[in-house]
């Protein structure tokens, strides 16, 4: 980009931040795909879906094996569902930036909602498939042992389970 361009998009912009801020758009850095283990070591990382192919869906028989061991979540359309209630808004909101930071690191994405202030759905299965597959099992494991949520003392008396 010539010094002249670039002296003009620096004139409209109201302050150095803003040129820094507009620069890293146009040159944003390639995302790098993590290599090291994930911290906790029950799971299983994510393998990229790229590279997943229909093979790779399980069956009912797989899931229902998987979800043995899941007491916080339930099969849903085929998907995988985790719900709860939160404390309040911030605890709903600080444990779904929490989600967001493990599925970017593991690059395998859930669908999250937030009714009601502080209802939190979390459903889990690979897009790219229309399915289950071992990744959603390992990033609900993940999720399960490294988000910590504060729940809604009425929902956590009712769900007895969720106290860890």
């Amino acid at each position: 980009m010539s010094q002249l361009r670039l002296l003009r998009i620096f004139s409209t912009l109201t302050s150095a931040a803003a040129f820094r801020q507009h620069h890293y758009r146009r040159h944003r850095p390639t995302r790098r795909i993590m290599s090291e283990p994930a911290a906790c070591s029950a799971a299983k990382r994510c393998v990229p879906c790229e590279s997943l192919d229909k093979s790779h869906l399980l069956t009912e028989q797989q899931v229902a094996n998987e979800m043995a061991e899941m007491k916080l979540w339930r099969v849903d359309g085929g998907k995988i569902v985790r719900e709860y209630t939160a404390k309040n808004f911030q605890a709903a909101m600080d444990s779904l930036n929490a989600v967001g930071v493990i599925a970017e690191r593991e690059n395998h994405h859930p669908d999250f909602h937030l009714t009601g202030y502080r209802n939190v759905r979390i459903e889990l299965y690979t897009h790219s498939l229309g399915g289950l597959s071992q990744n959603d099992f390992s990033l609900a494991k993940m999720l399960d042992e490294e988000v910590n949520v504060s729940y809604s003392p009425k929902w956590l008396k009712s769900h007895p389970e969720a106290g860890k």
